[in-house]
Parts: C-alpha cells; sequence; structure tokens
C-alpha cells in the first residue's frame, strides 16, 4: 500500500505546479458612459446593455446561437447580413449578454454600461465651433468619470495589471 501512495502523491502534484505557473486569466473590466455625444464602438465578450438616440450596428459572430442581442425601439431596422445589422430611431434601447459582439453607437444621449473583456473606441463630438461644449462623461474600470475625448482614444476593457 506505501509503494502506491508515493506515485499516487507525485500524480496530484505535478499537474497542480504546472497549472500554477501559467499566468492568471485577464479578468472582466467595466465601462460606463453618461450622456453621452459621438461614437463609441466596443468588441468584446460579456454584458452591454444601454441606451441612446441615433444609430447602432451590431456584428454577431455566432448569430445562430441562444445568445442573440436584443433591441427595443427601432424605427428602421437594416441587416447587412446574417451577422450584421443597423437599428436607427429615437429611444433604442439594447441588451447584449454573454457572448461576444461588436457594437458601434452613433448619436447622442448615449447611456451605457459593459462589463466584460475586449477593446474599445470612444470618439466624442464636443467642439467649441460647433457650439456643443459638454459630450458626456466616462468611466472605465470605477476610475473617477472625465469628459469623452474630443479625438479619437482607444482603450483595454480588462480589469488592469497592479503596477
Amino acid at each position: 500500500m506505501r509503494k502506491l501512495l508515493v506515485p499516487f502523491l507525485l500524480v496530484l502534484v505535478v499537474p497542480a505546479t504546472a497549472f500554477a505557473s501559467q499566468p492568471a486569466p485577464t479578468a472582466n473590466g467595466t465601462l460606463s458612459i453618461r450622456e453621452g455625444r459621438g461614437t463609441v464602438q466596443l468588441n468584446a465578450r460579456g454584458s452591454i446593455t444601454g441606451r441612446l438616440r441615433g444609430r447602432i450596428t451590431i456584428t454577431d459572430p455566432t448569430p445562430f446561437d441562444s445568445k442573440q442581442p436584443i433591441v427595443y425601439g427601432a424605427t428602421r431596422t437594416t441587416y447587412k447580413s446574417e451577422k450584421k445589422a443597423v437599428y436607427h430611431g429615437k429611444n433604442l434601447r439594447f441588451r447584449l449578454i454573454g457572448g461576444h459582439y461588436t457594437i458601434r453607437l452613433e448619436g447622442r444621449a448615449i447611456f451605457m454600461s459593459a462589463i466584460g473583456r475586449g477593446k474599445g473606441m470612444l470618439d466624442g463630438d464636443g467642439d467649441v465651433q460647433q457650439g456643443i461644449f459638454y459630450d458626456g462623461v466616462w468611466s472605465l474600470n470605477d476610475e473617477p468619470y472625465h469628459s469623452l475625448p474630443d479625438d479619437v482614444t482607444r482603450f483595454d476593457l480588462a480589469t488592469p495589471t497592479p503596477g
């Protein structure tokens, strides 16, 4: 019986040390946008909800799975392909839960919350020459809110690495 104990313990220890040497997967990040005016694009896996006045373009790489995007309030919908749809409206509400999506929001009164992993882009419409001084605020990973950028700004939706 003791002869079997040592090989049995080795079988348990070797895989545990192999898993310990691998880096931990990136944790989910958060994004919040309030009263946005401009363009927001997010390519992420997770949960994205919100509302706006304008246009939403949703690309679903796996359109026939059980995780379908939900959009309410569209006055016009255009299907570019089986994977891509464009929704227009003055009170669009959307919910994308549990899948991988690319979503592009263009318009104003953008309120959005996202939890997940991926990449994104923001471009606020604030411009003194056009008389638009306030283009909304955004927060990434629970940082304090700050104004949407006037130039294209890219970001990673993930928990920042310590240090």
